[in-house]
């Protein structure tokens, strides 16, 4: 039995840390590195018309960005939202029935 908690105690560590790596704002930090990336490059587009330089569309939509994901970190953000959904599931059927008993 004291395996059983010690797993589930390093589950639920590592649920934590997916949790508030994914819910740090992250992914709106890759986003606003993509709008910045465009509005640079936009920038770019439009000195290079006015000086007249040849424009080639490939220039413009290179995003040398790296993608640092993989398939833990998707195994981990899957097992993250499962936990999330069953702590949820589990804590809004007890409430019913504490809801039930007082009422």
């Amino acid at each position: 039995m004291k395996v059983f908690y010690i797993i589930l105690s390093i589950l639920f560590i590592i649920f934590l840390i997916i949790f508030i790596s994914t819910n740090s704002g992250y992914y709106e930090y890759k986003n606003n590195q993509k709008t910045i990336f465009t509005e640079e490059k936009i920038k770019e587009f439009e000195k290079d018309i006015k000086e007249g330089k040849n424009i080639k569309i490939n220039n413009y939509l290179k995003d040398n960005s790296k993608n640092y994901s993989n398939r833990l970190t998707d195994i981990g953000d899957g097992i993250s939202d499962l936990i999330n959904d069953s702590v949820n599931f589990i804590l809004k059927g007890g409430f019913k029935i504490i809801e039930k008993m007082i009422n």
